[in-house]
């Protein structure tokens, strides 16, 4: 199939139409359902062993991750989980062991994220695979669209990027790495975190004009907002840890792909009125999270690095199912 996973979702939109129940646009990172004076916020993600699981991912880390997957699309549209549901495809060669390991994951990675369990459905697949929904809560004048953003916003993230795209460098490709840098970066792909606390608290602030989760990549994240938000964005600052411009150093790659191009790292991008920034740090100073400026929006269409003066553009690249990699 070469269609791939966006153009698909746009056959979904044509065929079948927007739902005129939802607050938030279609395409956003969930669904959005006024019930009363609370907005129900549903999520959907899905985690296929064959296409999802690194090698070397054990049933308990491949749990834990579905619960991060879901939980960070509540996160970024500022939403408290209340509760989650699964359906259970499960291989022939998956044994009873290995089920065990899969759900002590779901229960730890629920525990840590303050969220019930609430069932589903199971049958068997010809691989693992995992549907998971996510429900959360909040109230209407606290939910962030990924399409309000608005020229002279400052584009922030909510932590560096590079050390998943690095980890999966390692597993895949078999790069050199130093060897304590290559138990971190791989670190991140087994065990990734959702900002939960940071979107919940930025929500509850009501200063972000958009959000997403950057689950996709940094590139595709920003191009997804700038879309949304009919706008376009600059970004001069550069998210990256030092020691993935070490890693790319050893292995000649450029450290603006690691961080655009990558993937998996889960953190938000949110935009933030430039008046408001030091309001919004301090919100996620208040959870122990952080906030990173790295660029601002802008009238003109485009996705743009600036870096010296030198304007380099930055492609929608990032992971997308049903295409080669």
């Amino acid at each position: 199939m070469t269609l791939g996973e966006r153009k698909i979702i746009s056959l979904i939109y044509d065929i079948i139409g927007d739902s005129l129940s939802s607050l938030l646009p279609f395409n956003d990172d969930a669904v959005a359902i006024e019930i009363g004076d609370k907005v129900l916020v549903i999520n959907t993600d899905m985690f296929v062993r064959k296409t999802d699981a690194p090698q070397g991912m054990s049933s308990r880390q491949i749990g834990q991750k579905v619960i991060v997957m879901n939980v960070s699309d509540l996160a970024a549209k500022g939403a408290t989980p209340v509760g989650f549901l699964s359906a259970l495809g499960f291989p022939s060669d998956f044994i009873k062991n290995d089920i065990e390991e899969l759900l002590y994951g779901f229960k730890e990675a629920c525990s840590l994220y303050r969220v019930p369990y609430l069932g589903g459905d199971t049958n068997e697949a010809d691989d693992l695979v995992i549907t998971g929904i996510a429900l959360g809560v909040t109230n209407t004048d606290e939910l962030i669209s990924r399409a309000k953003a608005q020229e002279g916003d400052i584009v922030c993230v909510t932590g560096i990027f590079g050390k998943t795209a690095a980890g999966f460098k390692i597993l895949l490709d078999n790069l050199e790495c130093p060897e304590h840098l290559r138990d971190e970066f791989i670190e991140t792909i087994f065990h990734p975190q959702a900002r939960l606390d940071e979107g919940i608290a930025l929500a509850k602030s009501r200063i972000p004009t958009a959000s997403i989760d950057s689950s996709d990549g940094l590139a595709w994240s920003l191009y997804e907002i700038a879309q949304a938000s009919n706008i376009g964005i600059e970004i001069n600052k550069l998210p990256i840890d030092l020691s993935v411009e070490e890693f790319a150093r050893i292995n000649h790659l450029d450290p603006f792909d690691l961080c655009f191009y990558g993937g998996e790292e889960f953190e938000l991008i949110v935009t933030i009125p430039a008046k408001k920034i030091v309001h919004a740090s301090a919100a996620l100073n208040a959870v122990k999270g952080q906030l990173i400026p790295i660029g601002r929006i802008v009238k003109a269409k485009g996705l743009f690095y600036i870096e010296g003066g030198k304007k380099r553009e930055i492609f929608p690249r990032g992971y997308e199912h049903f295409t080669k990699h």
